[in-house]
């Protein structure tokens, strides 16, 4: 089974709960820890890192807090999951930066580097304001791995 780590979901959480907050103010990590029920010193790592990487601005201060950096509608959540644990990259040949002793011998790095390249676009085209929908629209996302080929 494939799948992202605790943390990084934990991140998506945050940032669709601060994406469902007022836009208007800055929101503290006690508050937001309130309210997605994971625990302080957790959501206080995300808030840093999420900040770091540029998805939140933070304001310092007794009046101090986070909010999204830009419109809920311009981060996807590959940004999210990028922040947090790096490129996406299912396997280790998924990227440039491989050193499998296989490599020279492997006959699907190709075919890997396509499947996580069409996941990723996939990721990339879904945004903080899907997540927040109170009705999904009954569109998946086209995986298919054709890259203009015809049947």
């Amino acid at each position: 089974m494939m799948r992202i780590n605790k943390l990084t979901d934990y991140g998506i959480v945050v940032m669709t709960k601060i994406a469902t907050m007022k836009s208007d103010k800055v929101h503290t990590a006690k508050e937001i820890a309130h309210r997605t029920k994971i625990p302080l010193p957790t959501v206080t790592r995300l808030l840093k890192t999420l900040s770091n990487e540029g998805l939140l601005i933070s304001q310092r201060g007794s009046q101090g807090g986070y909010a999204l950096c830009k419109s809920a509608s311009k981060i996807s959540v590959a940004s999210i999951i990028e922040s947090i644990e790096g490129p996406i990259a299912l396997t280790e040949c998924s990227t440039n930066e491989c050193s499998c002793s296989y490599e020279s011998s492997c006959s699907v790095e190709l075919p890997w580097q396509k499947i996580n390249n069409t996941i990723k676009s996939a990721l990339e085209k879904i945004t903080l304001n899907e997540m927040i929908q109170a009705k999904p629209n009954n569109e998946f996302v086209n995986l298919s791995m054709n890259y203009g080929e015809h049947n």
